[in-house]
C-alpha cells in the first residue's frame, strides 16, 4: 500500500512539474530568460558540490585574482589535492576513519 501511495504521489510530483513547464514555456522558453536560467543552474550545480564536499576550482581562481594578483594560482589537479589533504589529513597517527 505505502509503495503505491509513493508511485502515486511520484506520478503526481511529475504531472505538476510537467504542467508547471508547459504552463510558463513562453518564459522558460524566451531568450530573454537563459542567461537567468544558465545562472541559476550553476549556483545550484555549485551549491550541490560545495554540499557534498567537492571546492570550486573557478571560485578559487577568481578570488586569487582578485585578493592575491602577485600570486600564481594552483593548477586545478593541485587544488583538488589540496583540499582533500586538508579536509582529510594523513599525516600523524590516524586513529579513526577520515570518512
Amino acid at each position: 500500500m505505502n509503495l503505491k501511495i509513493a508511485h502515486h504521489g511520484k506520478t503526481v510530483m511529475i504531472r505538476i512539474i510537467k504542467f508547471t513547464i508547459m504552463s510558463q514555456k513562453h518564459l522558460i522558453f524566451s531568450p530573454k530568460n537563459w542567461s537567468r536560467i544558465a545562472v541559476l543552474w550553476q549556483r545550484l550545480q555549485q551549491s550541490f558540490r560545495l554540499m557534498v564536499g567537492v571546492p570550486d576550482y573557478q571560485t578559487y581562481l577568481e578570488h586569487m585574482s582578485t585578493h592575491h594578483p602577485d600570486l600564481t594560482p594552483m593548477d586545478e589537479k593541485t587544488f583538488h589535492r589540496y583540499c582533500v589533504d586538508a579536509r582529510y589529513p594523513s599525516a600523524g597517527n590516524l586513529k579513526k576513519c577520515p570518512c
